[in-house]
């Protein structure tokens, strides 16, 4: 398979991108999409996806013209983002139709795809969807077949207040407290420095504001917090599992390391933060409580073009701090970096769009992923501020313009697309895990880091329980079959 730089090079040799910015299309352009008609006037679609406002907004943003291009209705179930998993799961398991189409996460792909259908064809058939523009193709992938439709690019990254780091005042308390510049962090040690020296909230903002709720999405943040100390750069692996026996890995050093700095950020961020779930990640940053945030790449879209921001054009973006140390799960050993590493992170890997079997009409149900996911509904939606969809496509980065006109300020845009083009461009990049039992391994993962979090347990104590925890889990799905899965997921050959 093209490795994800290739695909990425070739593409922009291609110029494939600029095609959304010079090609006319517009929202509802039904001659630029090959189903346009009213066929299916009088049928009903439905749509299950976690509470809005981020992805089911989205959703209810594509009801009418959907249905002005279609004849079709779109029909919205949503459940709690910690419930969705479970909800969909039971229902394809039993062999239910409740749901035509789900947007979920593609790390569930492993469990989802004997339920659902194969939209290879399909989508090699449909030259409204501009396949060769859409970068996260492989997200949506299972064993070779495309089984989803991607439709959001996802990483996360680390957000600052560009005014607070600029300001000469501030800078120089902090130079003489902490024995180095104030400035955008580079390393998780300036990080966690910054953060300290905030986190009273005695300057009028706190130090940081991260997700630590359980059902909440913590497990990606959690993991924000690892990813450098844990993966050696050119190594598949690292993060999770080690991919010639399956042993859980996230019991390590590196992981120990990651895990107290989280549960240290707790006592720097605003009161209550460790109920704080995603969407409140956004909000606390947009309404200036923060001096530094870690998220996908929603916070700094609602904090440019939310009403009521307090932050517009304060915002920087950069890839997540990086270690000069990294723990090798090859050696066990500590290697010490020639540079700083600094992966990017490609946590949660975008939410992607999934047709059941039972689906009561496939064609359109692949129709509205096909107008989801298509060039000019995906650029509204990633230039939305909380639409929950992120830049996933090349022309999505190329059309400054849409960016712009949506009220997106220079020079925090410019920071902003240049740190997710960055993340997408890492030869790298930490792929999340893809497995059957991904949704139990990221539940334990919260459970255990709300124990940390809350004083309840150590780190290496929560985080031995929790490696215990995943090896039982593959044990009784099948340790071979499991193996053979991740390995696959990692892109790698057969287990010799």
């Amino acid at each position: 398979m093209m490795k994800r730089r290739e695909f990425l090079e070739r593409m922009a040799a291609m110029g494939v991108g600029a095609m959304a910015a010079g090609s006319g299309l517009t929202l509802l352009d039904p001659e630029n999409i090959a189903f346009a008609s009213k066929e299916h006037a009088g049928e009903t679609l439905t749509v299950i996806t976690q509470s809005g406002p981020p992805i089911a907004s989205a959703v209810q943003a594509s009801a009418a013209p959907f249905k002005r291009l279609t004849g079709a209705s779109v029909k919205l179930i949503t459940a709690p983002f910690g419930e969705l998993y479970t909800k969909t799961i039971a229902n394809f398991v039993t062999g239910g139709s409740a749901y035509d189409v789900v947007l979920g996460a593609s790390t569930w792909l492993g469990d989802y795809n004997p339920y659902v259908v194969d939209l290879t064809s399909r989508i090699h058939k449909d030259p409204s969807i501009h396949w060769n523009d859409v970068i996260y193709q492989r997200n949506g992938q299972w064993a070779g077949r495309q089984i989803a439709m991607p439709v959001d690019g996802d990483n996360q990254l680390m957000y600052y207040r560009r005014d607070i780091m600029n300001n000469k005042s501030l800078g120089k308390d902090f130079q003489k407290k902490m024995g180095h510049p104030l400035r955008p962090p580079q390393t998780w040690d300036e990080f966690m420095n910054i953060a300290r020296f905030f986190g009273d909230g005695k300057h009028g903002v706190r130090g940081v504001v991260e997700a630590y709720r359980h059902g909440g999405q913590a497990f990606w943040y959690y993991m924000s917090n690892c990813v450098a100390w844990c993966n050696v750069p050119g190594e598949k692996g690292g993060l999770f599992f080690n991919p010639s026996n399956l042993k859980p890995l996230v019991n390590n050093p590196g992981h120990v390391k990651g895990m107290e700095n989280y549960a240290e950020a707790l006592k720097y961020g605003p009161p209550g933060m460790i109920n704080f779930d995603s969407n409140e990640v956004r909000q606390r940053f947009a309404h200036g409580e923060a001096v530094l945030g870690i998220d996908w790449d929603d916070t700094p879209i609602i904090g440019e073009l939310q009403t009521g921001t307090k932050v517009k054009g304060k915002i920087g973006s950069a890839l997540l701090p990086g270690t000069h140390r990294v723990w090798n799960y090859r050696t066990g050993k500590w290697q010490t970096m020639s540079k700083l590493n600094r992966p990017a992170w490609l946590a949660f890997g975008g939410w992607c769009g999934v047709i059941s079997k039972k689906a009561h009409n496939i064609p359109l149900a692949y129709k509205y992923l096909s107008f989801v996911a298509s060039p000019a509904f995906s650029l509204k939606m990633v230039t939305l501020e909380n639409s929950g969809m992120n830049p996933y496509r090349l022309s999505h980065f190329n059309n400054v313009a849409a960016w712009t006109k949506a009220g997106y300020p220079e020079p925090d845009l410019g920071l902003y697309l240049a740190a997710m083009r960055k993340s997408d461009l890492d030869p790298n990049a930490v792929q999340d895990m893809r497995l059957p039992g991904a949704a139990g391994f990221q539940d334990a993962t919260e459970v255990a880091a709300q124990k940390v979090a809350s004083g309840q347990s150590s780190a290496k104590s929560a985080l031995d329980d929790l490696a215990n925890q995943w090896n039982t889990t593959n044990q009784q799905k099948g340790m071979a079959k499991q193996l053979k899965a991740y390995r696959a997921s990692l892109n790698l050959g057969a287990t010799k």
